[in-house]
């Protein structure tokens, strides 16, 4: 699939999955393009960063860069790139995704008790006292 000269121009930097012909235009590699979906689907099945690690890993297929291990940060990334969903994978599979990864955060955001307190230290001057 190719996108649209101004879709193309999006891309300020080519993802994996996906290629610059030589007018510029932005298209899909297939069989990358395969990996992305299969990886969005891992996830939304309930396997883990570690999981589709290993699973890519197992079945011999290179990360980005080459190298024969994908790091978690690098799943992570693919896993947040919305460039995806033009023409790999579809918005409802992105958005589900990203709404489980909301749910799976170890880190939710913070109450808003928090924020408050946060507001007020920074209202501090250097020494800690009150202005």
């Amino acid at each position: 699939m190719k996108l649209s000269y101004v879709e193309s121009k999006i891309f300020s930097k080519v993802c994996y999955g996906f290629r610059r012909n030589n007018n510029g235009i932005i298209e899909t590699i297939p069989d990358k393009a395969k990996v992305v979906e299969m990886i969005f689907l891992l996830y939304l099945n309930g396997n883990s960063l570690e999981d589709i690690q290993h699973y890519l890993f197992e079945t011999q297929i290179p990360s980005p860069s080459g190298k024969q291990k994908w790091s978690r940060d690098v799943l992570n990334k693919l896993l947040n790139n919305y460039k995806y969903t033009f023409g790999i994978i579809s918005h409802e599979l992105f958005e589900a995704v990203e709404s489980l990864k909301e749910s799976n955060c170890r880190n939710p955001n913070r109450s808003t008790e928090d924020v408050d307190e946060w507001d007020e230290r920074q209202e501090q001057n250097y020494c800690g006292l009150m202005p």
